[in-house]
C-alpha cells in the first residue's frame, strides 16, 4: 500500500461540531483502490454513525478514492438497512456514474442527497435550511 493509501486508511472519521449544529465526517478519501480497505473501514464506522445518539447529518468523502460498485452496494445497503433516520447525506468526491448509482439507489429513502466537489460546501449544505 502506497503512502498516501496508508494516509487515508488511518484517517479518523468523527462526529463534527460544526456551525451550532454537528455532522458525522466519514473520511473514505484518498484511499486509491484498495476496495476491502474502503468498506471494512466504512463498516466499522458505521456502528459509530448509525447509534442513535449519532448526527443525522452524514459527510461521506470518497474523494480520490477508486469507487467499486462493490463499494457503492456496501455503501447503498448499508444506509438503507439501518434503523438510522438521516435527514441529509453528502457525497464529497463521487464521478457521474457513481452519482447516477447512488441516487437510483437512495434517492427516495426519507433523506436529501447532495453532491460537491468541496468538502466545505457538503458541510455547510448539510446544516442549511434547504
Amino acid at each position: 500500500m502506497d503512502e498516501k493509501a496508508m494516509l487515508g486508511l488511518n484517517k479518523k472519521s468523527f462526529e463534527l461540531n460544526y456551525h451550532g449544529g454537528s455532522i458525522w465526517a466519514e473520511h473514505l478519501d484518498s484511499m486509491g483502490i484498495y476496495e476491502e480497505e474502503v468498506i471494512k473501514k466504512f463498516l466499522n464506522d458505521a456502528k459509530l454513525f448509525t447509534r442513535p445518539s449519532a448526527s443525522s447529518f452524514l459527510v461521506i468523502n470518497i474523494d480520490e478514492t477508486e469507487v467499486t460498485d462493490h463499494i457503492i452496494d456496501c455503501l447503498v445497503e448499508t444506509i438503507k438497512n439501518t434503523d438510522k433516520a438521516f435527514r441529509k447525506i453528502a457525497f464529497v468526491g463521487v464521478g457521474k456514474k457513481e452519482k447516477r448509482e447512488l441516487t437510483k439507489y437512495l434517492d427516495g429513502n426519507g433523506f436529501l442527497l447532495g453532491f460537491f466537489s468541496d468538502y466545505e460546501k457538503a458541510k455547510e449544505w448539510s446544516l442549511s435550511l434547504k
